[in-house]
């Protein structure tokens, strides 16, 4: 509902205009009203009303003044002035301030009511477009930040030259010049009980995500990236001075971040050593990726980057009196859930050196552990619904019942690991493969919706919106805002070359209510104008 405040000194004038009009039934609600100016103000400011109706002639602060005064502080109001006074002057100040309508009394019902269903009018056409500004502004952002995750991927791959990564960066309009650098990895993932394959979000989750992304955008020392399909980065840049202090400040803010959740979240941070040369970010990232893959082993929360690799190397780690929680299952079951692939050397180094070199000189200790795991991949390939006889062939060239060396025992276990990992991998592809199949059809056969997005596809696929955004990219090698704009410029173009329809028609048909948005949105990813477009083609043609 339309909120509505009304200024009148008149007390029966007032009783009338307020009595007067049917207010709920044109969509209007009657939220206050005042005697004069002064009264007013401070209860426009409370109510902050859609529109205001006020008179010009009051005592102590007239209706001009206050005109001025809300249109200030609430530039959005809509002002309808109801004067006694057929004075051009008056109408002239109350047209350069903004207002909406000028009306002499006495006013008749029917005359009012016109004006107020024509302030409704554009006051719902004015939400209906602020709400369509906002879509599209979220759109861009989410089109822009996830084409980051190409660059930073040529940023820590360390297999591209420096020149491309800088054009790549002003291309996406990225701020990467610093004289040092260092990276934070961090994962979060929902408390809740873990399944075989992680496959959910919760809505605490998304609101916790968009939390942490507000927070970065605010800094002009951190760029956020997605690091893996469920683990962020976070690059630092700043000067040697300030460096580590900069790194620190993001650690504690992003813990800050996520104890305010308490037990409903399960995260990990740590960060690698500073770099002073952006060629050497590549070795910074391997460097944190090392200490990322303590999450897998025990640790948790906030692991200082080099200290975290110290205190896997160090020999006063109290980890020779071992039992049986120090290999406990869930470890190895948390692993086989969610690692990739190239995961698997990081884990078992860590996974022997919690279990501690002592602790290794014992064959039946050594012979437990290689039965550990046998057993743990065993019963997790046996979840996805794998054959179990089958997977028993697959190790059946590992030695599990004689350790042997040390060497051969780490080779047994990364080897079980990487192929159960394997399995895990070829089990989501079918069942990804049926969900992106079907939110692609989804979205071929309805992406001239305007209201299209990730929500109703994620619907459509029967999949939280955040784990399809995640599993879309990964699978498409392309975000969804990216396929969704791919769709709709491919159709663009063929309605520029094909027909003789103006650009705003075919926004329409397309998906785009707005034709500047839709202007703007091809310029964008095709390089032109949709006219500059339609004219090349137009020559080629003749041509």
């Amino acid at each position: 509902m339309i909120k509505i405040f009304l200024v009148e000194d008149e007390i029966i004038i007032r009783e009338a205009i307020h009595k007067m009009i049917p207010w709920e039934e044109y969509g209007f609600t009657f939220a206050g009203e005042a005697k004069d100016g002064e009264m007013a103000l401070p209860a426009i400011r409370s109510i902050r009303p859609d529109v205001l109706i006020t008179d010009i002639k009051m005592p102590f602060m007239d209706g001009l003044e206050l005109s001025r005064l809300v249109l200030k502080e609430l530039p959005d109001t809509k002002i309808i002035i109801v004067s006694g006074y057929d004075d051009f002057e008056y109408a002239r100040q109350a047209i350069s301030l903004g207002v909406e309508q000028y009306l002499l009394k006495p006013v008749t019902k029917s005359a009012f009511i016109e004006v107020l269903e024509k302030i409704r009018e554009k006051y719902e056409k004015e939400v209906e477009q602020k709400d369509y500004y906002e879509k599209f502004q979220k759109d861009i952002r989410e089109y822009e930040k996830n084409t980051r995750r190409d660059f930073f991927e040529m940023l820590v791959s360390g297999k591209s030259k420096l020149a491309d990564i800088y054009e790549r960066a002003e291309q996406l309009g990225i701020d990467i010049l610093s004289e040092c650098y260092n990276l934070i990895l961090f994962s979060v993932e929902s408390g809740e009980k873990k399944r075989e394959v992680v496959d959910v979000y919760t809505p605490e989750m998304g609101e916790l995500l968009t939390s942490i992304d507000a927070m970065i955008q605010k800094d002009a020392d951190y760029l956020l990236f997605r690091n893996q399909m469920f683990s962020y980065a976070v690059l630092v840049k700043a000067s040697k001075e300030r460096i580590e202090e900069r790194t620190r400040d993001c650690m504690d803010e992003l813990a800050r971040m996520f104890e305010l959740e308490k037990n409903r979240m399960e995260w990990f941070i740590c960060h690698a050593g500073a770099v002073d040369r952006l060629s050497l970010v590549p070795q910074c990232y391997q460097e944190a990726m090392k200490t990322f893959a303590l999450r897998y082993v025990g640790y948790s929360h906030v692991i200082q980057g080099r200290d975290a690799g110290a205190r896997k190397e160090r020999s006063d780690v109290d980890l020779r009196a071992i039992d049986t929680d120090a290999v406990n299952p869930d470890m190895i079951r948390n692993f086989l859930r969610q690692a990739l692939p190239e995961e698997v050397e990081g884990f078992v180094s860590n996974y022997f050196c919690l279990i501690g070199e002592d602790a290794l000189h014992s064959q039946m200790f050594c012979q437990y552990i290689l039965l550990n795991v046998y057993f743990c991949v065993i019963s997790f390939v046996q979840g996805l619904g794998f054959d179990k006889m089958r997977f028993q062939e697959q190790l059946s060239d590992l030695s599990v019942e004689q350790p042997g060396s040390l060497e051969r025992m780490r080779e047994a276990v990364a080897q079980m690991l990487a192929r159960a990992i394997a399995v895990r991998e070829e089990s989501t592809k079918g069942k990804y493969k049926t969900l992106i199949q079907t939110a692609v059809q989804f979205l071929e056969e309805n992406y001239m919706d305007e209201s299209m997005n990730l929500n109703k596809v994620a619907c459509a696929a029967n999949v939280s919106a955040n784990h399809f955004s995640a599993l879309f990219s990964q699978e498409m090698k392309q975000t969804f805002i990216e396929y969704l704009t791919g769709l709709r410029m491919s159709r663009a173009k063929e309605l520029l070359r094909c027909t003789d329809k103006r650009s705003g028609e075919i926004a329409l048909e397309v998906g785009y209510k707005d034709a500047h948005y839709f202007s703007y949105l091809f310029k964008k990813t095709q390089g032109c104008t949709p006219s500059v477009y339609r004219n090349t083609s137009l020559n080629r043609k003749d041509g």
